[in-house]
């Protein structure tokens, strides 16, 4: 790629970048604003985390360095000009955060739980707990956030003039150098003095392991550089690839196995993030088959997600074959259990200290040229890796076990880990093994000798049930397929009536509400319950919630409710009397009909207008005196004449011969003014005469033909019947 290629690149990757930053601002604002579950706290989630996902789809991992005012990327600071970047850089720089970086599979659930706990600023705080322990509670792994280490500030003028560059110590070169490899080490180590670059990865690796207190911002150096190399690493290289002109292979073989483990991790991660560049597969090549083996045990061993650099090593792994005529154990552990390696449920089984030496054994031999046993399938065995796959072997084999345990705290440490997988579940649309689970929970919750076992799997289910959790699935339900979303309703329908209050908040979160709205079929298998909660929540609630819950009320049917909703039709707001008003008016209700009667006496014209609407939509026959009282016979104004249009309409309607007099009365007025209005009016109140009984009518009709217009002539002779 030519430099003017790369600056292009570059660009659009600042501005996507920025995009990005923009959106998760916004959502933290809003979280900050508005109150848990608002639809601006919800659709501003879902916006940045479409963007987030759409970025991570093309790399593993993104990390970002932060200042006070800056948010940088590989060195380069993002967003300068941007208000919210800038903004969210003093949020995070407020909590001393040297850095963060998301993970390919973060989840909404798990975003909002970030920013809902970086939005907590240090002076607002009053648990007790840093944000480093908060955000270890919450166990976000798709999100890793590292903090200021102060000791590497701490630092004399004297060991600073071999390896300054006169640039002032502020949070921004702090970051970079943080994030560029310049920090990292102590100056006291000969290997990483200015008097010595390029230490050889032995050395490096003793100044690594001595420092190991230190892991966080060594692993954050090694994942940069790293992506440097793997960017900087001509395609068409075919000599072996090495690290800044220190052997990859050797820095990761010197290592101590706890931080060897960390580093083989990022390193499988940044080869991920670059795979379509095809440098990973010089890297990889350079490895020896004992690294290459254990970068297997650890996928497995911790049942993680598999990378598609990993497939790169399993096939390595796949392609081993013993030697002709061989009958040696090794020659037979390779034949029967090499697909262990690539199985998290058996791995550990079957793989101990001296099966492990066997298969490294097995690693450094070369591949035979003859092709003896069947060829290892692959395909078969990667499937069974993927991350969907595992969580549903991970939760059943864990249910199994919690079944099947009678120690307490062997259950509660299991029931951790279950929930720790079932949370992430709705992400993959897994809804029918959280029923499955919810199923489990509840009886090991009632049936379960042991007290703590029981309040171990009582507090499962709360968090199954948790309003948060909930909202996350009934979020996501519009993504779902219609198999998924029944399974959801299912699960839903399961923890009821217990969950029927969060479901109804869950439901008047929403802007718009509609029949159709998968919570409704819910409330209605458990009608009692949800009126119930309704109706408690009616008095004490927003006049928008109260709105939607009486929207409800309506899906959910009148029945055994009538008595309830009167008091509403004295509330203090207009909008809630009328739509009481519009639930009752259909059943003819007399305190309905008593109250719409006494709006069409009021001497309050929008009182009485509003009443005239209500008329439109229900003709109720109750109201024909009082519409009768409010025609006009007298047309100064144009809204009189404009009233009159509407009630001969509402009195057709109810076609009640009473107002036939007034009708003839109106339609022989003669008036000076307004005469072509007048004159429409009239026609009008001709076609409404086919509301009427036609023995009722047809004196009026035959008077009307006696009235020098044609229309009118048009509409009486319509009228009058077949001869």
């Amino acid at each position: 790629m030519n430099t003017q290629e790369l600056s292009q690149a570059q660009k659009k990757e600042t501005k996507q970048l920025t995009e990005l930053l923009a959106f998760i601002y916004l959502a933290l604002k809003n979280i900050q604003i508005y109150p848990a579950g608002h639809s601006l706290v919800k659709n501003r989630l879902i916006i940045a985390h479409q963007h987030l996902s759409r970025l991570l789809g093309t790399r593993n991992t993104i990390l970002f360095g932060v200042a006070r005012n800056v948010i940088t990327f590989n060195e380069r600071p993002i967003g300068e000009d941007s208000q919210a970047c800038s903004a969210l850089a003093k949020i995070l720089s407020s909590h001393e955060i040297a850095s963060f970086s998301f993970s390919h599979g973060i989840s909404k659930h798990s975003l909002l739980q970030f920013l809902k706990t970086v939005g907590v600023l240090p002076e607002q705080n009053q648990s007790g707990k840093t944000l480093g322990q908060e955000l270890s509670t919450l166990n976000l792994s798709h999100i890793n956030v590292e903090f200021i280490n102060y000791n590497y500030l701490d630092r004399s003028s004297k060991k600073d003039s071999g390896t300054d560059t006169g640039e002032p110590l502020t949070w921004l070169s702090f970051t970079r150098k943080l994030t560029s490899g310049v920090l990292g080490y102590s100056e006291n180590d000969e290997e990483t003095n200015s008097g010595n670059r390029s230490p050889s990865p032995e050395a490096l690796a003793a100044a690594i392991n001595r420092h190991a207190a230190r892991q966080p911002e060594i692993i954050m150096q090694f994942a940069t550089l790293l992506d440097q190399t793997l960017k900087d690493l001509p395609q068409e290289q075919s000599s072996p690839a090495s690290f800044g002109g220190r052997e990859l292979d050797q820095i990761l073989v010197s290592l101590n196995p706890k931080i060897r483990e960390q580093f083989i991790n990022t390193t499988l991660e940044r080869c991920d993030q670059n795979i379509r560049s095809g440098t990973p597969e010089k890297i990889l090549e350079s490895f020896s088959n004992s690294v290459v083996l254990e970068m297997v045990q650890q996928i497995n061993k911790k049942n993680v997600r598999v990378s598609p650099a990993l497939i790169n090593l399993v096939r390595k792994i796949s392609t081993i074959r013993s030697t002709p005529g061989s009958t040696t154990s090794a020659a037979t552990a390779r034949q029967k259990n090499v697909s262990n390696l690539l199985n998290p449920e058996s791995y550990n089984k079957h793989v101990g200290s001296d099966y492990h030496d066997t298969l490294q054994h097995l690693a450094k031999s070369s591949p035979s040229p003859d092709i003896l046993p069947e060829a290892f399938p692959l395909d078969q065995h990667l499937e069974s890796l993927s991350e969907d796959h595992l969580n549903r072997q991970i939760v059943r084999v864990t249910l199994l076990l919690m079944e099947q345990t009678v120690n307490e705290k062997e259950y509660e440490a299991l029931a951790a880990r279950l929930m720790e997988t079932c949370l992430v579940l709705p992400d993959t649309g897994t809804y029918e093994l959280l029923v499955t689970t919810a199923k489990t929970l509840q009886q090991q919750a009632t049936a379960k000798g042991e007290p703590l076992i029981r309040k171990t799997a009582g507090k499962c289910l709360e968090q199954l049930t948790a309003l948060d959790f909930l909202d996350y699935i009934y979020s996501i339900l519009p993504e779902a397929t219609e198999q998924e979303r029944e399974n959801a309703i299912e699960l839903f329908k399961l923890f009821c009536p217990g969950i029927i209050d969060k479901l109804l908040k869950i439901f008047c979160m929403k802007p718009m509400i509609s029949e159709e709205d998968p919570l409704v079929p819910i409330f209605r298998t458990f009608r009692l319950d949800a009126l119930k909660q309704i109706f408690t929540l009616l008095p004490k609630t927003t006049t928008s919630n109260m709105r939607k819950l009486l929207t409800l009320v309506g899906y959910l049917g009148l029945q055994g409710t009538v008595r309830l909703l009167h008091p509403f039709l004295d509330n203090e707001d207009p909008d809630i009397r009328m739509q009481v008003l519009n639930l009752l008016l259909p059943i003819n209700d007399n305190e309905a009909i008593a109250t719409l009667i006494a709006m069409l006496k009021s001497e309050n014209e929008h009182t009485i207008n509003t009443a005239i609407e209500l008329c439109t939509t229900h003709n109720p026959p109750a109201c024909v005196p009082s519409l009768l009282n409010l025609l006009e016979y007298q047309f100064v104004k144009q809204a009189s004449i404009e009233r009159n249009r509407k009630l001969f309409m509402i009195l057709s309607h109810i076609g009640d011969a009473r107002a036939l007099p007034c009708l003839e009365k109106i339609a022989f007025t003669k008036w000076l003014f307004h005469r072509e209005q007048i004159t429409n009016m009239k026609r009008i109140l001709f076609y409404s005469l086919k509301g009427y009984k036609n023995k009722d009518r047809m004196e009026l009709v035959k008077k009307g033909m006696q009235i020098d217009d044609t229309e009118i002539h048009k509409i009486c002779e319509a009228l009058l019947p077949v001869q």
